[in-house]
């Protein structure tokens, strides 16, 4: 399942209670979380199911092209986090490589959102293949697929 929004760029769910997202702007805005968020709740909705067989909504994000934020991006972030019920994130990782200091800083509140409200981590990283492979997920092919909903990042898919 793949959702694409010109706000932020592209967010599938794998299955096995899994989200990746690839934004490809590089300012984070307000629109940008929210449009994220109504694709990440219906997601919880759709799939409650698999994702409380998996223990949580594991969540990996691609964010090497964002370099600045708003600050309605980062508190749309943390509100929609307090709001949902405990455990419906098992865990999340972060990957950045061209944030300035206060996008990095931003995102350690968010973990410690995620620590204070859910009990779980939100690891940094520069690196997201090894992140993808960690959960056998393959890298999408954005250009085949996108605006389609045929791409698949399901684990062990392949492709």
């Amino acid at each position: 399942m793949q959702h694409v929004d010109p706000h932020y760029g592209y967010v599938w769910y794998c299955g096995a209670g899994i989200v990746v997202s690839h934004l490809t702007v590089s300012h984070a805005t307000r629109e940008a979380a929210e449009a994220y968020h109504r694709f990440e709740e219906s997601v919880l909705r759709d799939h409650a199911a698999e994702i409380k067989a998996a223990g949580g909504l594991f969540a990996i994000h691609d964010w090497r092209t964002v370099e600045t934020y708003d600050g309605a991006a980062r508190t749309v972030w943390q509100e929609r986090m307090r709001r949902r019920p405990k455990g419906y994130l098992r865990g999340s990782i972060v990957c950045l490589e061209r944030a300035n200091a206060l996008l990095k800083m931003a995102v350690q509140g968010a973990n410690m959102v995620a620590s204070l409200t859910q009990g779980v981590k939100v690891e940094l990283t520069t690196e997201l293949l090894p992140v993808l492979e960690r959960f056998s997920l393959m890298r999408p092919s954005l250009w085949l697929s996108a605006g389609t909903g045929q791409g698949s990042l399901r684990p062990g898919s392949g492709h």
